[in-house]
C-alpha cells in the first residue's frame, strides 16, 4: 500500500539510511558536553584547592623535605668524613711524634733536658740560699737600727707630747666652734637639696606607676582574651568529643542488640533443627520396626537375589580376565613378529651402506695422497712462523727482562741510596731541630745548655754530622766533587712538622693550651611569656629552625 508523505519527510527519513552520519543534535551535545568538561577542567587549575593543585604542592612539599634532607645527610657526611680525616691527622701526628721521641737519640735530648732542668733548679736553690742569708743579715741589721731609732724618737715623743698638748686643747675649742657653724649649715644646705630630690622622684614614681599600670591593664585585657578563646575552643572540642562518644555508644548498643537479635534466631532455628532431627529419628525407628515385625520372608528373599547377583558377576569378571590375556598374548606375538621385521630391514641398510662406504674409500684413497701432500706443505709452512715468531719473542723477553732488570737496579740504587740519605737526611735534620728548639727552650727559661750541647755533639760525632778532613792532595784529582760538608746543622729550607689546624672550636686536650678571646654577646633569653603566646598550649610549638617549608602557591 502506497504512502503519501512530503518531500521534507521523505528527505528526513533518508537521511537516517544513509551509513555512518549521526544526528546533528547528539553531536551537538556531545560536543556541549566535551566544552563543558574542558571549561571546568581549565578552570579547576585556577582553583588553590583543587585536587590537581592539592596534590601538586603535596607532592612539592614531599620532594623539597627529601630535597633537605638529602642535603642534611650529606652535610652530616661530609663532616663525619671531616672529623675522621681529622681524628686520624691528628692520631698519626700524635703516634709519629711519640715514635720519633721514643728512639734513642731523643731520649737522650730528654735526659739532657731533664739534666737541664735539675741544673737550672740547683742553681736557683743555692741563689735562694744566698739570698736567704743575706735576707737573714740585712734583717738583723734593719732590726738593731730600728730599735735604736724607736728608742730615740720615743724620748723625743715624750717631749713633744706635753708641748703639743697645750696647743691642741685651744685649738679644739677654736674648731669645735667652727665645725659647729658648718655642720648647721651643710644640714641646712642638705635638708633642701632632699626636700627637692624627693619632689622629682614622686613625679617620677608616679609617671612609672601610671605606665605599669596601663602596661598591666592592657596585658590582664590581652590575656584575658586569649583564655576565652582557649576556654571556648576547649568547650567546643569537649563537646564534639561528647557528641562522638554518644554515637558511638548508640552504635555499641544497636550492635548489642542486632548481635542479640541473631543469637536468639539462631538458637530458635537451631532448636527447631533438633526437633526435626529427633522426630526424623523417630520416624526412621518405627519404619525400621515395622520393616522387622513385616517378618523374614522378605529377606531371605532379598539375600538370595543379592547372592544370586554376586556370583554372576564374579563369573563374569572371571570370564574377562581370560578374554584380557588372550589378548595380551596376540599383541605380544604381533609386536615380536613386527620387531624381528624391524631388525630384518635395518641389516639389509647397514649392508648396503657398508658396501656404499667401501666404494667411496676406493674413491677417495687417490685423493688423500693429494690432501696428504698439501697437509705437509702447511704443517712446514707453520713450522717455519712458529720459529719465526718464537725467535721475536725471545727477542722481545731479552729486551723486557734486560729493561726490568735495569729499572730494578735503578730502584734498588735509589732506595739504598738517595731516598735512604734524604731519610736520614730527615731524620738528621728533625733531631736537629728538635735539639735546637731545647736549647731556645732553655735559653729562654735561663737554664743552662751544657748537657744539651753534648747531647748534640754527641749525635752529630756518632753519626758523622761533622766535616770531614780534606782528602790528600794525591787523592783528590781521583775524587773531585769530595769536598768537606757540614752536617752538624739543619738544612735552612727544612721546616719542623706542625701539628694538624683544626677548628679553634673542636679541641681534644692534645693541642697546646691557647689563650681565651673575649667572650662573646651572649644572646637574650626569650622570655616565657612570649612563647606561650605564640601559639595554643597544645605541645606543638616550634621554633623557627623547625617550621615547615613553605613554597609558592600554584598559579
Amino acid at each position: 500500500m502506497p504512502i503519501a508523505m512530503t518531500k521534507e519527510e521523505w528527505s528526513r527519513i533518508k537521511r537516517w539510511t544513509d551509513l555512518g552520519r549521526e544526528d546533528p543534535d547528539t553531536v551537538r551535545r556531545r560536543e556541549y558536553l566535551k566544552y563543558q568538561n574542558d571549561t571546568s577542567r581549565e578552570m579547576t587549575k585556577q582553583w588553590p584547592n583543587s585536587l590537581e593543585n592539592v596534590n601538586k604542592r603535596n607532592e612539592e612539599l614531599r620532594r623539597a623535605r627529601v630535597e633537605a634532607a638529602e642535603k642534611t645527610n650529606t652535610r652530616f657526611y661530609q663532616r663525619y668524613v671531616k672529623r675522621k680525616k681529622e681524628e686520624q691527622q691528628r692520631l698519626m701526628y700524635s703516634a709519629r711524634d711519640t715514635v720519633f721521641k721514643n728512639k734513642d737519640a731523643p731520649k737522650l735530648l730528654l735526659s739532657a733536658v731533664i739534666e737541664t732542668a735539675i741544673q737550672k733548679e740547683r742553681e736557683e736553690q743555692l741563689k735562694f740560699k744566698q739570698k736567704l742569708k743575706e735576707e737573714a743579715d740585712e734583717r738583723k741589721r734593719q732590726d738593731d737600727d730600728d730599735i735604736i731609732r724607736k728608742a730615740k724618737e720615743w724620748n723625743e715623743l715624750v717631749e713633744t707630747k706635753k708641748k703639743r698638748r697645750f696647743d691642741a686643747n685651744k685649738r679644739h675649742q677654736k674648731d669645735i666652734l667652727e665645725q659647729a657653724h658648718e655642720v648647721a649649715e651643710r644640714n641646712r644646705r642638705e635638708y633642701e637639696t632632699e626636700l627637692n630630690l624627693q619632689k622629682i622622684d614622686n613625679i617620677k614614681a608616679r609617671e612609672q606607676m601610671e605606665a605599669i599600670k596601663k602596661f598591666e591593664e592592657e596585658f590582664s585585657a590581652a590575656e584575658k582574651c586569649r583564655i576565652l578563646n582557649d576556654l571556648e575552643q576547649a568547650r567546643s572540642e569537649a563537646a564534639t568529643r561528647r557528641e562522638e562518644v554518644r554515637a558511638r555508644d548508640q552504635l555499641d548498643d544497636r550492635l548489642i542488640q542486632l548481635l542479640q537479635k541473631t543469637q536468639a534466631r539462631v538458637e530458635q532455628r537451631r532448636r527447631n533443627t533438633e526437633k526435626q532431627i529427633q522426630a526424623e529419628k523417630l520416624q526412621v525407628l518405627e519404619k525400621i520396626s515395622q520393616k522387622l515385625e513385616s517378618g523374614d520372608a522378605a529377606r531371605e528373599e532379598k539375600e538370595q537375589r543379592i547372592l544370586d547377583k554376586a556370583i554372576k558377576e564374579k563369573e563374569e569378571v572371571a570370564e574377562a580376565r581370560r578374554q584380557a590375556d588372550a589378548r595380551k598374548r596376540e599383541q605380544f606375538r604381533a609386536q615380536r613378529m613386527a620387531a624381528r621385521e624391524q631388525f630384518l630391514k635395518q641389516q639389509q641398510q647397514t649392508l648396503h651402506e657398508f658396501n656404499t662406504m667401501r666404494q667411496w674409500e676406493v674413491m677417495n684413497r687417490f685423493k688423500n695422497a693429494e690432501i696428504y701432500e698439501d697437509f705437509q706443505a702447511r704443517l712446514r709452512h707453520e713450522k717455519e712462523t712458529k720459529i719465526k715468531q718464537y725467535r721475536e719473542d725471545i727477542i722481545k723477553q731479552w729486551h723486557e727482562r734486560a729493561e726490568r732488570e735495569a729499572r730494578e737496579l735503578a730502584e734498588t740504587r735509589y732506595f739504598y741510596g738517595e731516598l735512604a740519605e734524604s731519610k736520614l737526611r730527615d731524620a738528621d735534620n728533625k733531631l736537629l731541630t728538635h735539639g735546637h728548639a731545647l736549647l731556645q727552650e732553655a735559653r729562654d727559661h735561663q737554664r743552662p745548655t751544657y748537657a744539651l750541647t753534648q747531647a748534640i755533639r754527641r749525635y752529630c760525632k756518632l753519626y758523622r754530622l761533622y766535616p770531614m778532613p780534606e782528602l790528600p792532595s794525591s787523592q783528590q784529582e781521583h775524587f773531585p766533587r769530595y769536598g768537606p760538608k757540614d752536617m752538624s746543622l739543619p738544612d735552612p729550607h727544612y721546616r719542623y712538622p706542625e701539628p694538624p689546624v683544626f677548628d679553634d672550636d673542636k679541641r681534644d686536650g692534645l693541642n697546646d693550651p691557647q689563650k681565651a678571646g673575649p667572650s662573646a654577646a651572649s644572646e637574650q633569653p626569650a622570655e616565657e611569656q612570649d612563647y606561650k603566646r605564640a601559639a595554643p598550649a597544645n605541645g606543638l610549638q616550634r621554633k623557627p629552625s623547625k617550621s615547615d617549608l613553605k613554597l609558592p602557591s600554584v598559579e
